[in-house]
């Protein structure tokens, strides 16, 4: 491979993680999945439960450690709690993951 295609392979996916990076970051917007549940996401790396999600909705993030940090990797975040709960029809809902990076511990839940 040489250096152009090299350098434009590396442009191409950072546009790519930019735009799922852009998508995720922004408003809470309704979601709109035809009624299709809410699936249960707690515990899984961001990617994968963005696609359990279909990769359409828009996804509100909440710092799981308060720090109000942003999500720009979402490859090393994990999603620690969610709101709706698993099971709640998806149609107009806000859907919001707590979510800490990968290597950290989850808080314990509030009583």
């Amino acid at each position: 491979m040489n250096h152009t295609s090299t350098v434009r392979t590396v442009l191409a996916a950072a546009t790519a993680v930019a735009a799922l990076a852009v998508s995720l970051l922004g408003p809470a917007a309704p979601a709109r999945a035809d009624g299709r549940p809410m699936p249960d996401v707690r515990g899984k790396n961001l990617v994968a439960a963005y696609g359990d999600l279909n990769y359409n909705t828009t996804i509100q993030f909440r710092d799981g450690r308060g720090a109000g940090r942003l999500v720009l990797w979402p490859a090393s975040w994990k999603v620690c709690g969610q709101d709706p709960a698993p099971g709640t029809p998806m149609d107009d809902r806000r859907i919001t993951l707590t979510v800490v990076k990968s290597t950290e511990e989850c808080a314990a839940p509030a009583p």
